[in-house]
């Protein structure tokens, strides 16, 4: 190997370590960011359900409820619920939140522009949610609802005013990347007693549902940090 060739070979090799050593250290800074943004959505979390702190926030979702009997004159029972709500609670230990909320919204079903039922309800009460690891969390609640049921076939109307009792369930996700505001995604099943009166008759029935619910939360209060 001539002089001139080993000068070149001696220069691509230093060339290849400085290439190597760049693209290692490139490799570590962006693991640190990295470890600095989830440690940061850790520090986020932590204070969003310290004890002390309250929050609050207002949602929506979609689901599909089913009945235990056949819908009057529809013959059906499946239906498509949509809703909202809002919620105020209190940390009582950390990671451990009481909270009252109102939840309202419409149930339908329509088979024909002539034969449609449709049923609306508004409510309110207590829910208990309880965080776990990385946002994580499992909840119960209770709610009282005013309700109001009408069913139209052929132009004919019939309504009902009446009352529920909706026991639920839930599980779901929240993201902290700030300081104090989470998104939340909930997989949530509702089991429904409901109780209708006309003039004519008196209507009972029970149905499940299970919805979707993606909502977003604000948290007040301070850390001893602050």
């Amino acid at each position: 190997m001539s002089f001139k060739q080993k000068i070149a070979l001696f220069f691509f090799i230093i060339s290849l370590y400085s290439g190597t050593v760049h693209f290692s250290h490139a490799q570590e800074n962006e693991e640190d960011e990295n470890k600095e943004m989830h440690t940061d959505e850790k520090e986020h979390f932590l204070f969003q359900t310290s004890k002390g702190q309250w929050n609050v926030g207002f949602g929506y979702g979609l689901g599909i409820a089913y009945q235990n009997q056949n819908l009057n004159f529809t013959n059906s029972q499946v239906l498509i619920d949509a809703f909202g709500g809002i919620y105020a609670g209190y940390f009582l230990f950390d990671k451990l939140l009481l909270s009252g909320y109102l939840h309202g919204g419409i149930r339908t079903v329509s088979f024909s522009y002539s034969n449609k039922n449709s049923e609306s309800f508004l409510g309110g009460g207590p829910k208990i949610r309880q965080y776990l690891k990385n946002g994580l969390f499992g909840e119960a609640s209770y709610t009282r609802s005013k309700t109001e049921l009408s069913y139209v076939v052929n132009e004919n109307v019939s309504k009902f005013d009446g009352f529920a009792n909706v026991y639920g369930v839930g599980v779901g996700f929240g993201n902290f990347w700030m300081k104090r505001i989470s998104l939340e995604v909930i997989l949530n099943y509702y089991y429904l007693e409901s109780n209708y009166q006309n003039t004519l008759i008196d209507l009972k029935k029970t149905s499940s549902n299970f919805s979707i619910t993606a909502s977003i939360s604000f948290t007040g209060g301070k850390t001893k940090t602050e």
